[in-house]
């Protein structure tokens, strides 16, 4: 590098240095300030299916969570909601997006197409999440929307989880009796072979169902034992979803 480019590096690094001070910086909610109100500002333009031009306007909201040090919050969960203001006509309330993410280094609004949630008519988006993380809510309207929305956090306390973690502990305690107890060994082994069982059952009447047996009552037995292993089926995983959800573990998850 010459004497003669220096001083046009030196102007040019300058001037990146003062963009990056004039960043505007990112709006966030947490315990201490647990609502704001924001107004998505325009972006960029879509062409739309009739040719005309759609506004894209967005925004982001950080969602703060404590410090893991701060063990009370543990039997709590984090529920934030985004509730459009009055002046946005309850028939674009669909033309709002919300995108909740925990991806920071992600561009504003670049969310996938299926991350998006539609704000239903008259409607309030929320969500659970662990309050023990940091999360984004961006958000999007779609052609002339203008108004502003209200983002919001509150810690929702959840008594179930102060008495599972007191039955894990109560049954801790209980291993050392429980497996030198012989009824313990009885039971389970009948509940094993009673499920091992009704699985033979299945089985054999999937084998004999395609070959054209007719029985009414067979055909009954049947197909209420499939309907009701598959509503069971369905409630757990509906369960063991809401239960992960209320961790954090939502965008880990599919419901089947």
């Amino acid at each position: 590098m010459n004497a003669s480019s220096l001083p046009l590096f030196i102007s040019l690094w300058l001037l990146i240095v003062s963009r990056a001070h004039f960043v505007a910086p990112l709006k966030g909610i947490d315990s201490g300030s647990p609502s704001i109100d924001v107004t998505p500002y325009p972006l960029s333009e879509k062409s739309s299916v009739h040719g005309s031009h759609d506004v894209l306007s967005c925004e982001r909201v950080q969602v703060s969570g404590y410090s893991r040090m701060k063990l009370g919050s543990y039997p709590s969960s984090f529920r934030v909601t985004l509730a459009p203001s009055v002046v946005i006509p309850e028939r674009l309330h669909h033309k709002i997006q919300v995108c909740f993410h925990r991806n920071a280094s992600l561009g504003l609004c670049q969310c996938e197409k299926d991350e998006w949630k539609d704000i239903q008519k008259g409607g309030i988006w929320s969500t659970v999440m662990s309050p023990y993380e940091d999360r984004y809510v961006d958000v999007k309207f779609v052609g002339r929307v203008s108004g502003s929305v209200s983002v919001a956090v509150e810690e929702d306390f959840q008594r179930w989880r102060l008495l599972c973690l007191a039955f894990g502990f109560f049954t801790l305690l209980l291993a050392p009796v429980v497996s030198s107890w012989v009824p313990f060994y009885y039971s389970s082994s009948m509940a094993i072979g009673v499920f091992l069982v009704i699985l033979i059952i299945l089985f054999q009447g999937m084998k004999l169902l395609p070959t054209g047996r007719k029985n009414v009552l067979y055909l009954t037995i049947y197909g209420s034992v499939l309907g009701a292993g598959s509503f069971l089926l369905h409630q757990f995983s509906v369960l063991v979803n809401s239960i992960l959800i209320n961790f954090g573990f939502s965008e880990e998850m599919h419901n089947p």
